[in-house]
């Protein structure tokens, strides 16, 4: 190996290097904002844990920060934290073979409210080579809201086939939303919102383009 390449790779070694230690850094002032000396013990304990399992721990944090916002005991928020990290982990299996952290963070919020696991899968499945972050978060809104599970991830995944994007997804549920709050059902909402954004989508033969990062 020329030392030309042993000064490239040494390079590129150390910029990971400082990329981490920001990242600890950055997390450990977080972890700080927690008063209580034992609460915020336990959490840095098992926030390093998690990190040597492979789990991505800014999800963690930002979750044992909402338990501090919230008043939680350091065991509430123990607890809360080892469910996290279990429905991230379910996530990643999912989300296979490549996964970003909001994706997997999306994932995680979409399993705790009902999400059909399969559902999950087959959004990855349909745009296996860009972030689908706001497709799950969407999926998770409207069941959430209170459309049926299964309902909510045919019609998501339908539109997602058919080749609509993230930003009309976004679009749809948050008409769905305030349909809602004007006193329409959830069911009626998505199928009246949903044909309104099927009218707009692409021909068949641009819908593999729709997929493309």
């Amino acid at each position: 190996m020329s030392p030309r390449t042993n000064n490239l790779l040494l390079g590129a070694a150390l910029c990971a290097a400082m990329v981490a230690a920001h990242g600890v850094g950055a997390q450990e002032a977080r972890l700080l904002s927690i008063r209580d000396d034992a609460t915020r013990d336990r959490v840095r304990i098992f926030v390093e844990a998690a990190r040597l399992r492979g789990t991505p721990t800014e999800p963690l944090v930002s979750r044992a920060l909402e338990g501090i916002a919230f008043k939680a005991d350091a065991k509430r928020i123990e607890q809360a934290l080892a469910a996290l990290e279990k429905r991230m982990r379910r996530a990643k299996e999912l989300l296979a073979p490549h996964a970003t952290v909001d994706e997997l963070a999306a994932a995680a919020d979409a399993i705790a409210n009902r999400v059909p696991e399969k559902a999950i899968s087959d959004l990855r499945r349909i745009a296996p080579r860009r972030s689908i972050t706001v497709e799950i978060g969407v999926l998770t809104e409207l069941v959430a809201k209170g459309v049926k599970p299964s309902v909510a991830a045919t019609m998501v995944r339908d539109l997602m086939a058919k080749g609509a994007t993230g930003a009309q997804l976004t679009e749809l549920n948050a008409a769905v939303q305030q349909d809602v709050a004007l006193g329409v059902t959830p069911m009626e909402a998505l199928v009246l919102r949903t044909r309104g954004v099927m009218s707009l989508l692409p021909p068949a033969a641009s819908v593999n383009a729709a997929q493309r990062p």
